[in-house]
């Protein structure tokens, strides 16, 4: 959703002068030292994992760092080691977070990225790691799981933890509830509203980091600035899945398969990312072993908030959604709130869930401003709250709690798996 705060933003950017990305310079972010000792200024985060790999990646603000990684399965000792690639990167300009002055800004300079490919995993795994560069920076990730079993996921979007305490104090409430993989709906940081930094962003957000995968679909926030999906997007999560391209991709686990659709680009029938989600989402429902897909975007299908809803693309999609046994569709956007069952045109005892989850941070907008849309009849459950959605993958059903930035239950819904 768009920012108070874009227009504010204008100016904020900038070529301050050639500087050595490692360095600070008098002046910038109040004098804050923003680049570690250890040299790794972003990250890890872990992403393209299946049944027996999984890439990790970070950022360092120095040439000449350690690519060494520590590893292990969760319960052992981290006596694996891997050796990883350095990949230099040019940043042409300088942001400052022009409302919140003493972040560390995301200078321009040379950034060095690091990539470790783990392999020969065991499928259903919960593995740990440690940086050699900086042990303290670690975290866990689980491989894909067999068909059937059971694992925890953490469902948010539009995150801004440079706008107050909220986002952090969600990430605190899924972290005790414990989950292994983040779907994120877009709006993942607000660069262009002159809240935060990238590099303030990703120290607030270590701890979803170190909880598993990190699956993001792309919102308009993340194109608010060509240069940000470009240098920032772009560079840290291109193909976070598999059988993609940049910011639609697919991955599974348990014989659940997730599909992200990038709704800030062309996706209507007839277009290649259509034409790419029904490919791969027939594939998907032909293969041993699966159970449903789950199909995460930025922009809502359904919503009686204060923000468009895409009737167009759903009455386009949810057929195919029927037909190949999609239960959840989770979106973001607008902030707050929102639950609407669907009933399916074969049975309409059988329903398609649609999440909005917008509530990650944002400031909260208005989530009944369109309730006299004919689709609100649909919808069952709804609050103008800050939020994350803990969905818990089991035997027979997938079960979601939605909890406020206090740890209340606000909301639970259950659909049947086979």
């Amino acid at each position: 959703m768009r920012a108070w705060f874009s227009l504010l933003a204008l100016g904020l950017l900038c070529s301050c002068g050639k500087e050595d990305a490692a360095g600070s310079k008098e002046g910038d972010a109040g004098g804050i030292e923003w680049c570690p000792a250890s040299g790794v200024s972003k990250g890890p985060w872990v992403m393209q994992v299946d049944e027996t790999n999984a890439l990790l990646r970070w950022e360092a603000c120095r040439a000449g760092t350690s690519s060494a990684v520590s590893w292990g399965t969760e319960a052992a000792a981290l006596d694996q080691k891997a050796q990883g690639t350095e990949t230099a990167v040019q940043i042409p300009v300088t942001y400052l977070a022009g409302l919140a002055t003493l972040q560390p800004q995301d200078l321009e300079g040379t950034y060095y990225m690091h990539d470790v490919a783990l392999g020969g995993l065991e499928a259903g795994k919960c593995y740990r790691y440690a940086l050699g560069q900086d042990g303290a920076r670690q975290g866990r990730f689980c491989t894909a799981r067999p068909s059937g079993a059971g694992y925890s996921i953490m469902a948010i979007g539009d995150t801004n933890p440079g706008l107050g305490e909220h986002t952090v104090k969600l990430l605190e409430v899924a972290g005790k509830a414990g989950y292994d993989l983040t779907l994120h709906a877009g709006d993942i940081q607000y660069y262009a509203s002159g809240l935060e930094s990238w590099q303030h962003w990703f120290g607030l957000m270590a701890p979803m980091f170190a909880n598993g995968a990190f699956l993001p679909a792309a919102g308009n926030h993340e194109y608010e600035r060509p240069e940000e999906y470009d240098l920032y997007y772009q560079r840290f999560w291109d193909k976070a899945g598999f059988d993609g391209q940049d910011a639609h991709f697919r991955a599974q686990s348990g014989g659940v398969w997730f599909f992200f659709l990038n709704t800030e680009s062309d996706f209507a029938p007839g277009s290649a990312q259509f034409a790419w989600f029904e490919t791969q989402l027939a594939d998907a429902a032909q293969k041993p072993g699966y159970r449903t897909s789950i199909v995460t975007m930025h922009r809502p299908l359904l919503t009686c908030g204060d923000t468009s809803q895409s009737d167009d693309a759903r009455a386009a999609l949810q057929p195919m959604f029927e037909k190949h046994g999609v239960k959840l569709v989770v979106q973001g956007h607008m902030h707050g709130y929102e639950r609407f069952e669907v009933p399916t045109s074969a049975d309409p005892t059988r329903t398609v869930t649609y999440l909005t989850v917008g509530g990650g941070g944002g400031s909260i907008g208005d989530v009944n401003e369109n309730a006299d849309r004919p689709t609100c009849a649909m919808r069952k459950s709804s609050g103008a709250f800050f939020q994350v959605t803990m969905l818990e993958v089991g035997a027979n059903s997938i079960k979601g709690r939605t909890l406020d930035e206090t740890g209340a239950e606000r909301d639970a819904f259950e659909q049947p798996l086979p």
